[in-house]
């Protein structure tokens, strides 16, 4: 009798679990934006909670003007600023540079590189049908970029609607689902709050990682304009500030087209000056995201650094987020694992109080319902 009833156990948990499995397998390409839309909701929550109270009556409609003011203030001009640094880009490699290679060339003509060009190895016929294949490259690429961005355009919508109503009703019933979560977690009281104090600090660090990352990227190209006199250096350098908030494009537009006008006016160079300051400016981001990230999560600087590029690897954009909440995970799962092999306690009675920083004040469970202390 105790066999079957064990094996009605184990067939049941196994049903139960090829059946979560199915969902979520059938949901994976969608978990992204609704993941981003809950680590938002995460970033927001604090906000409405201040809000809800002076909306009065109206306070139900609290979640639904925080998501408003989410897309007026971050989605909206996040997509105008993507898609006109596409937009520029395209039209700057679309342009006629028979002109320019032609100037290249005769550059290449010269006297003093020739001579340069002599004495290490190289030949001017090789180095100018360099350049004409790498610009040819260049364009396309960017031909197969703007043409990849147009393609993707019916996904980003739906993303994007995922991404709004997952906020919504995250930001609505945040409470109640961490209460659920609560209440199916097989850990103790302390080690859940731990896990979700993780969690938000860990999405902290990647907000202020990213906001440190644009205004140091920022003050460098601006500077580095300013020295190798760019026309326009000023808006150039808040462009790059600007875009520099944009995963996967970052302050390469400007950097790399200031490079190119120095080199097509003669300014040699100021040319390799600005390359030099792209390049440093570039690994700026691996050094300051992953120190600011590290100091807020309580995680190695080398392990957020894999986080964030593990990350953009597996799910996009989305990654610079979603990767170090990842490794929060994981890191609180050894040091749970490693806690219990070490005092072998048993699981104590499950909370249903949620963390305070997520969830709005209208979702909050009753005094009356929260089990007394121990």
């Amino acid at each position: 009798m105790n066999q079957d009833t064990q094996s009605d156990r184990w067939l049941s948990f196994a049903l139960r679990a090829g059946l979560v499995a199915l969902f979520f397998w059938m949901v994976k390409g969608l978990l992204v934006p609704v993941l981003l839309g809950g680590l938002v909701a995460l970033l927001v929550s604090p906000l409405q909670r201040r809000l809800s109270p002076r909306l009065g009556r109206f306070r139900q409609f609290a979640p639904a003007i925080s998501t408003v003011g989410v897309v007026i203030l971050v989605c909206i001009p996040l997509a105008v600023i993507i898609i006109e640094a596409s937009a520029s880009i395209s039209r700057f490699f679309a342009r006629d540079w028979s002109s320019t290679i032609e100037r290249v060339q005769g550059l290449l003509n010269d006297g003093r590189l020739t001579g340069l060009m002599n004495r290490a190895g190289l030949s001017g016929d090789d180095v100018r049908a360099y350049v004409s294949n790498l610009f040819q490259r260049v364009g396309s690429s960017m031909a197969g970029f703007a043409g990849g961005m147009v393609a993707a355009v019916p996904q980003t919508i739906v993303d994007a609607f995922l991404f709004i109503v997952a906020l919504y009703y995250l930001l609505r019933d945040g409470g109640l689902l961490l209460r659920w979560l609560l209440k199916q977690s097989p850990f103790r009281n302390e080690e859940t709050d731990v896990l979700f104090a993780s969690i938000q600090d860990t999405v902290h660090g990647a907000v202020l990682g990213l906001l440190a990352t644009a205004a140091v990227q920022g003050t460098l190209t601006t500077v580095a304009l300013f020295v190798c006199k760019v026309p326009g250096a000023f808006l150039l350098g808040l462009l790059a500030t600007l875009l520099s908030l944009v995963p996967m494009i970052g302050t390469t537009p400007v950097t790399l087209g200031a490079a190119i006008y120095l080199f097509v006016v003669g300014r040699i160079g100021a040319g390799i000056g600005m390359c030099t300051a792209a390049v440093l400016v570039g690994l700026s981001d691996n050094v300051i995201r992953p120190w600011v990230q590290s100091s807020h999560g309580g995680m190695h600087p080398l392990i957020a650094l894999l986080a964030i590029f593990g990350g953009l690897e597996l799910f996009g954009a989305a990654g610079i987020f979603i990767g170090p909440v990842v490794a929060a995970i994981v890191l609180w799962a050894v040091n749970t694992r490693s806690s219990l092999s070490r005092t072998s306690l048993p699981m104590g009675p499950l909370s249903s109080r949620p963390p305070p920083s997520f969830g709005s004040p209208t979702s909050r469970p009753p005094p009356g319902s929260r089990p007394p202390p121990p």
